[in-house]
């Protein structure tokens, strides 16, 4: 079975054509090798969306690798889109430390159809990493599901609630995170305590509670603090 499993991996990879999307330089460059030592034709190294977008008029690839969040500009989701834009069959898979792209931004659009989403964090070998590469090429288009619909502390919290969270870890009070919103400060109060409920933090003093809530945040980007 498991000799199985690896000829059909070497025989979809072989030749197979890649584009690397990844702003951080250091995991572009050992990424790069890794996936080329797995027997792809590694063609692009790239780290903003206009690098992505020449190496694909350039190479044609069959498949895109592409961190979440590339900085400041066009997220991978962005990027991928525009790929899809013009080579509607191109295989994506998304590698990144998030558990769920609304810690970037709530409303971010949809990932493309068929789209693979991993987490770094969670991906112990370059070869299961290589497998979903694979899967990607041979059923670009194929319906899947996301972990952070699947289960998890966020799968059940509004993209609102991911926001508030968002700007407490960014040190807004409330009464500051209100403003913005153009609601009430009791409106945020009851937004955060549903926030903590989902989270399973148990009611205390405020102050540790927001600490609680930040270093959730920031876990849930694979940032632990």
């Amino acid at each position: 079975m498991v000799a199985k499993s690896f000829s059909w991996h070497t025989k979809k990879v072989k030749n197979a054509r890649l584009i690397l999307v990844e702003d951080d330089a250091f995991t572009r460059a050992t990424l790069g090798d890794a996936l080329e030592h797995q027997g792809f034709d590694v063609k692009a190294r790239t780290a903003t969306a206009a690098e992505a977008l020449a190496a694909q008029d350039s190479f044609d690839p069959h498949v895109a690798v592409l961190d979440l969040d590339l900085g400041i500009g066009p997220t991978g989701i962005d990027i991928a889109i525009a790929l899809r834009h013009k080579n509607p069959k191109i295989g994506i898979v998304f590698l990144t430390t998030y558990k769920d792209p609304r810690l970037i931004e709530a409303n971010l659009p949809n990932l493309p159809e068929g789209a693979i989403y991993l987490n770094k964090m969670e991906m112990s070998a370059t070869s299961t990493i290589a497998m979903q590469i694979s899967l990607a090429m041979l059923k670009p288009l194929a319906k899947r599901s996301f972990p952070w619909t699947r289960g998890g502390p966020l799968a059940s919290m509004s993209s609102a609630q991911i926001e508030i969270m968002k700007e407490i870890a960014e040190g807004l009070s409330t009464t500051e995170i209100a403003r913005t919103r153009g609601v009430s400060e009791q409106a945020i109060d009851k937004s955060i305590s549903r926030i903590l409920k989902h989270l399973d933090i148990p009611k205390t003093a405020d102050t540790n509670q927001r600490v609680q809530i930040v270093r959730a945040f920031f876990e849930n980007k694979g940032q632990g603090l």
